[in-house]
C-alpha cells in the first residue's frame, strides 16, 4: 500500500477516525492500531506478517529474560537476541548474495556448489523493523530502557506510518508517546498538512520527473552525451532526496495527525559544508543509529587515530552493506567512510599547532576541570545513588539518565596540553567517547555497549558558543576554503557516490563516470528545459532558510479550517495533474 494512492487515503481516513474515537480506551486503541498496521503491511504480501510478528515475540521474550539478569547471563541473552535479529535479516537480505559469491570464488578450483544458490524473496521493511528491534534489545541490555508488554513491542515495530522506510524511531521516542494521552486539540494540523503536501510534491512530481531522465541514462550511458550524463547524475541526487525525504515527510505528517511526534530525517543535506555535516543532515535517524549501535561499540574515538579512521570506514562500509547485498553498495559505503576518515585526517593535520588566544585557552582549561569534577561526582553517584550536578561559570551541567554525565565538548579537534579533544557533533563517527578529560564520564558496567550522550543534548552557554564560532570560522584564513567552495566540493563528492549507489553494477557505475570524459562528440540528449529548471530549483531550495517554510506554516495555521481543507484539496489536484500516471515504488522500499 503506497502513501500517495487513493487506497491509502481511504485506509487512513478510517484509521484516523477510529483512532481518535478510541483515544480514551488505551488498550482498545493499541489493538486497533496494531491491526491497522498489520493490514497496511500485509497489503504487500500477507505471508510476511509471520516475520514481523515473530520478530516482535522474539524481542519481547529475550528482553524479558534479560532484564532480571546481570553479567554473563545478561550478555548471553543479548547474543541470543542479536543472532535472532541479524540471522533473520542476513538470510532474507544476504543469503543469495553470499552464496553466489561463494560459487564464483570456488569455481576456479573445480568446486561449484550451485545447489546452495536459491532466490529468496526480500520482505519489505525488514531492515527498518529489524533495526528498531535491535535498538530496543540493546537499550534494555544497557539499562537505558525497561521492558514493555508484547502489545507495546509489537506496535513499536509495526506502527504503519514509519514501518516501510523510516524514520528509524527509538524506544525512548516512541514509548513515552504511546503511554501518554493524546490531545486532539493539540495536534499541529498545519505542520502535518505542510509535511504531507511537501512530501507528495517531492515524490509524485519531482522524483517522478527525474526518473524520466535517470532511468534510461543509467541503463545505457554509452548512448548519451556527456552533458546528458552529467545532468542525469545531478537529477539522481535530486531524485533520491525527493523520493526518500518525501516519504519520511508524509510518514511524519501522518504520525502527527495520529498524535505522535517522530524525529526529523533530513535537513537540507545538499547545503552541507563537509562530509561529516552531510551525514548530520541526511537520513539522520540512520546516522545516529549507526553512531550509537555500531560506531561506538566498535570503539568510537577511543584509541589512536588509525583506529578511529578504521572505525569510521568500517561503520560506513557496513552501512553500505545494509542498503543492499551488492558490490555497488559496499563500494559506496567504503567511499563514504574513506571520505569521512580523510576529512578527519586533514582536519587533524590542520588543527595541530594552531595557536590559541588567552581567552580561548582559559575557557578550555575551565571546562577540562569541570569534566574531571563530573567524573568524580559520577563515581560518588555510583556509591550514593544521588544524581549530582557540578556548577560552572554559566549555569550547571547535570547528569542524564542512568547517572551518566553530559560532558562532551566540541573543540574541532584541537590539542592542548597534550590532551586531544575531538569534534563531538551529531554525525556518524564524531562523538568523542573517551572517558578521560574531553569525553563522557560513564557510570556502570556494560563496556562499549553503553550509550553515550551526543552533543546536541548539551546546553552550551554563550561563552562556549563564541568559542565554537571562533574555532569553526569559515573564512579562508581559518578553514582553507570559502564556504561556497566547500559546499560545492561536498556536493560533488556526494554525487559521485550516488553513481555507485544507483548503478546496477560496478561496471555500469564506471561506465557512467567514464562517459563524462568520452561523450562530448556523440550520443543523444534527453535533457529538457523543464528538467534543468527543476534540478536547479531543487538544489537551490536546499539553501533556503528553514524559517521560510516555518513562516508559511504559521500563516496557514491561522486560516479557517474550511480554507485549509480547500487549499489542501487544490494542492492535491495540482499534484495529480503534474504527476505521471500511476505511482512508482519508493526507492528505499528495496532496503
Amino acid at each position: 500500500m503506497l502513501f500517495p494512492t487513493m487506497s491509502f487515503a481511504l485506509f487512513f481516513v478510517v484509521v484516523l477516525g477510529v483512532s481518535w474515537r478510541l483515544n480514551e480506551r488505551p488498550q482498545a486503541w493499541k489493538l486497533c492500531m496494531l491491526a491497522a498496521s498489520y493490514v497496511f503491511y500485509g497489503a504487500w504480501n500477507w505471508r510476511f506478517l509471520a516475520l514481523i510478528i515473530g520478530a516482535s515475540v522474539v524481542n519481547h521474550l529475550v528482553t524479558k529474560a534479560m532484564e532480571p539478569r546481570a553479567g554473563a547471563a545478561r550478555r548471553a541473552w543479548l547474543v541470543v537476541g542479536l543472532l535472532a535479529n541479524l540471522g533473520t535479516l542476513g538470510y532474507f537480505k544476504y543469503y543469495e548474495f553470499f552464496t553466489e559469491s561463494l560459487v564464483r570464488l570456488l569455481s576456479p578450483f573445480g568446486l561449484e556448489p550451485h545447489g546452495l544458490v536459491k532466490t529468496v524473496a526480500l520482505p519489505i521493511a525488514i531492515s527498518f523493523f529489524t533495526f528498531q528491534g535491535l535498538s530496543y534489545l540493546i537499550d534494555v541490555y544497557r539499562g537505558d530502557e525497561r521492558t514493555y508488554s508484547l502489545l507495546d513491542v509489537s506496535l513499536f515495530l509495526a506502527f504503519f506510518p514509519q514501518l516501510v522506510a523510516g524514520p528509524i524511531v527509538r524506544t525512548s521516542e516512541f514509548m513515552p508517546e504511546l503511554h501518554s494521552r493524546r490531545n486532539p486539540d493539540g495536534v499541529d494540523v498545519a505542520r502535518a498538512v505542510r509535511l504531507i503536501g511537501r512530501g507528495l510534491i517531492k515524490k509524485v512530481v519531482i522524483a517522478s520527473l527525474m526518473a524520466q531522465l535517470v532511468d534510461p541514462v543509467f541503463a545505457a550511458p554509452g548512448g548519451y552525451t556527456a552533458f546528458t550524463v552529467f545532468v542525469a547524475i545531478l537529477a539522481y541526487a535530486v531524485q533520491i532526496y525527493a523520493d526518500f525525504s518525501g516519504y519520511t515527510d508524509i510518514a511524519i505528517g501522518v504520525a502527527l495527525l495520529l498524535g505522535f511526534h517522530f524525529p526529523d530525517n533530513f535537513d537540507r543535506p545538499y547545503a552541507s559544508s563537509s562530509i561529516q555535516d552531510f551525514w548530520r543532515r541526511w537520513h539522520m535517524t540512520l546516522s545516529r543509529w549507526l553512531l550509537d549501535y555500531l560506531y561506538i561499540p566498535l570503539g568510537g574515538n577511543q584509541g589512536g587515530r588509525a583506529r578511529q579512521y578504521r572505525n569510521l570506514i568500517l561503520t560506513m562500509a557496513l552501512g553500505g552493506l545494509w542498503h543492499g547485498a551488492s558490490g555497488t553498495f559496499i563500494v559506496w559505503g567504503l567511499y563514504q567512510g574513506l571520505g569521512l576518515a580523510g576529512e578527519r585526517w586533514m582536519r587533524d593535520r590542520r588543527q595541530e599547532g594552531r595557536p590559541l588566544s588567552a581567552g580561548v585557552r582559559a575557557a578550555w582549561v575551565q571546562r577540562r576541570q569541570a569534566v574531571k569534577a563530573l567524573a568524580q561526582e559520577n563515581a560518588a553517584f555510583e556509591a550514593t545513588g544521588q544524581a549530582p550536578t557540578v556548577p560552572v561559570s554559566h549555569g550547571q551541567w547535570s547528569f542524564g539518565g542512568s547517572g551518566r554525565a553530559r560532558a562532551t565538548y566540541d573543540t574541532a579537534g584541537l590539542r592542548l596540553d597534550g590532551v586531544e579533544v575531538r569534534d563531538a557533533g551529531q554525525g556518524v563517527g564524531y562523538d568523542d567517547e573517551s572517558s578521560d578529560d574531553g569525553g563522557v564520564a560513564q557510570a556502570g558496567a556494560g563496556g562499549r555497549w553503553r550509550r553515550r550522550r551526543r552533543t546536541d543534548e548539551i546546553p552550551f552557554d554563550e561563552e562556549w558558543s563564541r568559542l565554537r564560532a571562533e574555532l569553526e570560522d569559515d573564512r579562508p584564513t581559518r578553514s582553507g576554503w570559502p564556504l561556497p567552495v566547500k559546499r560545492a566540493l561536498v556536493f560533488a563528492f556526494v554525487c559521485v557516490g550516488w553513481v555507485f549507489f544507483r548503478a546496477p553494477s560496478l561496471g555500469d557505475a564506471f561506465a557512467v563516470l567514464g562517459r563524462l570524459f568520452t561523450g562530448w562528440t556523440s550520443g543523444q540528449s534527453l535533457v529538457t528545459p523543464l528538467i534543468l529548471v527543476v534540478v536547479a530549483g531543487a538544489i537551490a531550495a536546499q539553501y533556503l532558510p528553514s524559517k521560510v517554510g516555518d513562516t508559511l506554516e504559521v500563516g496557514f495555521s491561522r486560516w479557517a479550517p474550511l480554507a485549509q481543507a480547500l487549499a489542501f484539496g487544490i494542492l492535491l489536484a495540482g499534484i495529480d495533474i503534474l504527476g505521471p500516471q500511476g505511482v512508482a515504488p519508493f526507492i528505499y522500499f528495496q532496503f
